[in-house]
Parts: structure tokens; C-alpha cells; sequence
């Protein structure tokens, strides 16, 4: 099974910054009543269909006398039920929480477990009523207020200590983003300084951040490669030769499948597209054609696939 894809991968600049503030300043719904003890309950509650094919993200992890290691793991463990927060009633993803945890954890780590969830919602909750309106612009010194914000209320529910294991490298990148983007919204400087500044920022980071950092623009400069290379007459052999020397056979392999995957699509997309036109030109009333269409996209497209069409319609 595939893992659910959670981690953000966080760019330079604005973007950067709103993304990592707006991560802290992600409330959750109020929690909907819990299920009373007497209540009966389903052993085997229904997944949420958007985690189907995926496997929960993060982990949780005990010490040898059985205490609960608090790490970032147990947040992402958390987050990963999170998502799913609208297609489900919450008392039912905190169920699936907490049957995940006593499946990981011996009892001990496991009621350990279910307190920092049951405060991570409360946090949540409490971060989604505090949050004031929207800012016509995300200027640093509004993110830097809404973060500071965030952290002062989340100390209310979580250690200092407790805070560091489970938020710390989120909140470093937070604030290693904010200091970006101080620096590239600074008028005093002119384009030489802000690289320099930039820089010695970036410098800065750890080694495994800054190879996070760069790995999407790796991953550009590879499709920036295998165009170049097909727009010069090169064959598809030579893209696979380029992106195996680049990175390994195993990822060059990888590539190459969602290459034909994207050809597939598009081939598909023009067939819906040129019956599509047929259908709505041809004889008949709306109900016809509409119950036409209907046929059509179920013949090509899987009810999934149909959601995306939207945008191949207009």
C-alpha cells in the first residue's frame, strides 16, 4: 500500500511562509460528542474512502519500560486520520485513532498516546476559534503574529518540553521560512544583498533540510532535462539513459511509468473530448444527451477519474 502523502514540501518566499504559518494556524472542527460507553459499536468502523489504497503516515513508538516516545511521528500519525475531517464525524476518526494506538502501543504508551490526541483536538479546536479573520496580505510581520499567537496557545495544552519533541522541527522550519521572507520583502536591499543574505541563510540549515529544500527543484531540472532532450530529436532511450545517470535505474524505471501513465491519460482525454463534442451536437433533447454523457464518462473514466473531467470541459 502506498503512504498517505502528507509531508508539505516547503518552497522559497510567500509561499513558503504562509504555508508553514497557515500549517500552525490549521484549526479543527468542534469535536462531535463521543459515543457513550453503554453504546454499541461498530468493531470495525468504515475507512474513509480518501485513505483507500494508502497506509497511515507517521508512527508511534514506546520505550522499553513502555512509555511513549513523543517524537513528530505521533503528530503525522495523528494528521494522517485528520485529513479526513468532513467526509467523517470526528467521534469516528478518534475511534480509528485510538483502535490504530492500542494495535501499535502496549497499554501503558497506549493511554499515553490517547492523551496527546485527546489534546492535539483540543488545541485544534480551540486554534480554529481563535484565529482571526484573513488578512488582505500575508505580510511576515502578520504571519509572525499569528504564529506567535499559535505558539502562546499551544502551551496551554502542551509542555515546553512536550512541545520541542512533537513541534520542533515544524516550528524551526516556520521560522527559518519567516526569516526568508523578511529578507526577500526587505526594500533596503538590492538583489545582490538579498542573494548574499539568502544565502548565508540557507547555509544555515541543517544538511537534511536544505537536501528537502532542493529536492523539488531537482526534480524540475530533471523534466527540464528530458524536454530539452526530446526537443532536440533524442528518443525516449535517451531520456531514460539521462534520468538513470542522474539518479538510479530504479527512479529513471519509475519515471518512465508515469511518462506512459500521462501519455495514457492524454490519449484518453482527446477520445472523451471528441465524442464528447459528437454527443452535443447530435439530435435529441437535453435529457438524452445528458444520459449520453452520463454513459460515456462511465465507459472511459472511473468515478474518480470523473472528478478531475471538470476541468477538460470548459
Amino acid at each position: 500500500m502506498r503512504p498517505r502523502q502528507l509531508p508539505m514540501i516547503w518552497v522559497a518566499g510567500v509561499v513558503a511562509a504562509s504555508a508553514l504559518v497557515a500549517l500552525g494556524l490549521q484549526g479543527a472542527p468542534a469535536p462531535a460528542a463521543r459515543v457513550a460507553d453503554s453504546a454499541p459499536v461498530d468493531a470495525t468502523p468504515r475507512a474513509a474512502s480518501s485513505l483507500a489504497g494508502t497506509s497511515p503516515d507517521g508512527g508511534a513508538t514506546a520505550t522499553a519500560d513502555e512509555a511513549l516516545v513523543l517524537d513528530p511521528a505521533l503528530i503525522r500519525l495523528f494528521d494522517y486520520y485528520l485529513t479526513t475531517v468532513g467526509e467523517r464525524p470526528l467521534s469516528a476518526i478518534q475511534e480509528q485513532v485510538e483502535r490504530d494506538l492500542d494495535g501499535r502501543l502496549a497499554p501503558r504508551a497506549a493511554r499515553q498516546a490517547k492523551d496527546v490526541f485527546a489534546r492535539y483536538l483540543q488545541f485544534k479546536t480551540a486554534l480554529k476559534a481563535q484565529r482571526p479573520p484573513k488578512a488582505a496580505t500575508r505580510s511576515v510581520d502578520t504571519l509572525r503574529e499569528g504564529l506567535r499567537l499559535m505558539l502562546a496557545l499551544r502551551a496551554t495544552y502542551f509542555s515546553q518540553a512536550e512541545s520541542q519533541a512533537l513541534f520542533g522541527a515544524q516550528d524551526a522550519q516556520a521560522s527559518a521560512a519567516l526569516a526568508r521572507m523578511a529578507i526577500e520583502q526587505d526594500p533596503a536591499l538590492d538583489a545582490g544583498q538579498r542573494r548574499e543574505r539568502l544565502a548565508a541563510l540557507d547555509a544555515r540549515l541543517p544538511a537534511s533540510e536544505r537536501a528537502e529544500r532542493e529536492a523539488p527543484l531537482a526534480v524540475v531540472r530533471l523534466e527540464e532535462a528530458a524536454q530539452r532532450i526530446r526537443a532536440q530529436g533524442g528518443s525516449e532511450d535517451d531520456v531514460y539513459r539521462m534520468r538513470a545517470a542522474a539518479t538510479s535505474p530504479e527512479a529513471a524505471n519509475r519515471l518512465a511509468d508515469v511518462d506512459r501513465e500521462e501519455a495514457a491519460w492524454k490519449a484518453r482525454i482527446a477520445a472523451y473530448q471528441a465524442q464528447r463534442a459528437a454527443v452535443l451536437s447530435s439530435p435529441g433533447d437535453d435529457a438524452s444527451r445528458a444520459a449520453a454523457m452520463s454513459d460515456l464518462r462511465n465507459r472511459l473514466f472511473t468515478p474518480e477519474e470523473q472528478r478531475r473531467l471538470a476541468a477538460y470541459e470548459s
